[in-house]
């Protein structure tokens, strides 16, 4: 649980800060656990992504469905900030590069790493998106190694990396551009995969780097143990007004256990409003 919330706080703080979000990362996991009363617009590229992640884990972990265009533009509409008719013509300008990146790599046999480093890498340059500073590359870079597990679901923190040696991430990029193949960006971002899966094992192994709260901001009530026993089997799945009648409580308090658990990454929503229903991650 804890290395799970490590990873998706380092992820979207790293990410943001690649594209000159000047936010720290204890402003972002405070954004991300709820603790701020009034969030300003600026902190809500936190949320934002932290959607788009929600999104990638629901839809594309596991999928058998290609990624298509579509895909672009669902992460583009939730990180760029602009209204959907303004993303629409801003992916609408590329769509031709976009589609013929993405049924080149659909058609390929090639190791899925590798394939999520070309659409990072293409996404990033010759096919980017006009008013994308990077994030929904990254984002659909993090879709296919998603979609073959290849995320280590969500424990992936590689933009750390990214962040920590901006100035090769930023050359690697755009070797590309010079040198006409994508070998340096492919070896570098191999690379930094290969020491970020290294670095997050001994992370994990290690429950001592997890310093952004008390440890009272982990533990679970009785309530919150409950849903989760309730979710144990894969199947199941549970609803705010279940929790009501399980637990004898008042729709507030539901709301706020759910809400708990889904912080903590322990619980995954599904759908919107009233309809909303919750499953195990």
């Amino acid at each position: 649980m804890k290395a799970r919330w490590d990873a998706k706080t380092t992820c979207i703080y790293s990410s943001l800060a690649l594209s000159h979000t000047l936010l720290s990362r204890g402003q972002v996991a405070k954004i991300l656990a709820n603790q701020t009363r009034h969030i300003p617009t600026e902190y809500k590229d936190v949320l934002s992504y932290e959607k788009a992640l929600d999104y990638i884990q629901e839809v594309w972990a596991a999928s058998t469905k290609p990624i298509t265009v579509l895909t672009v533009r669902t992460l583009a509409e939730m990180v760029l900030g602009q209204p959907p008719e303004a993303v629409e013509r801003a992916v609408n300008a590329v769509e031709p590069s976009i589609r013929t990146l993405l049924e080149y790599l659909e058609n390929q046999t090639d190791h899925p790493v590798i394939q999520a480093g070309i659409a990072l890498c293409l996404l990033s340059t010759g096919a980017a998106i006009p008013s994308d500073s990077g994030i929904v590359a990254r984002l659909t870079a993090n879709a296919f190694l998603a979609k073959y597990g290849y995320d280590i679901r969500g424990f992936l923190t590689v933009e750390k990396h990214w962040l920590m040696n901006e100035s090769s991430y930023s050359i690697a990029l755009t070797s590309l551009q010079k040198q006409g193949n994508l070998n340096h960006w492919l070896l570098f971002y191999v690379s930094t995969i290969e020491a970020n899966l290294q670095e997050r094992y001994e992370d994990i192994s290690n429950t001592q780097v997890h310093q952004d709260f008390s440890a009272q901001f982990w533990e679970l009530n009785e309530r919150q143990k409950g849903i989760l026993t309730h979710l144990s089997d894969p199947a199941s799945s549970i609803t705010n007004r279940k929790v009501q009648q399980l637990f004898d409580v008042s729709q507030i308090t539901a709301s706020r256990d759910l809400a708990k658990l889904n912080t903590l990454g322990l619980i995954f929503p599904h759908g919107r409003g009233r309809s909303i229903t919750y499953t195990r991650t």
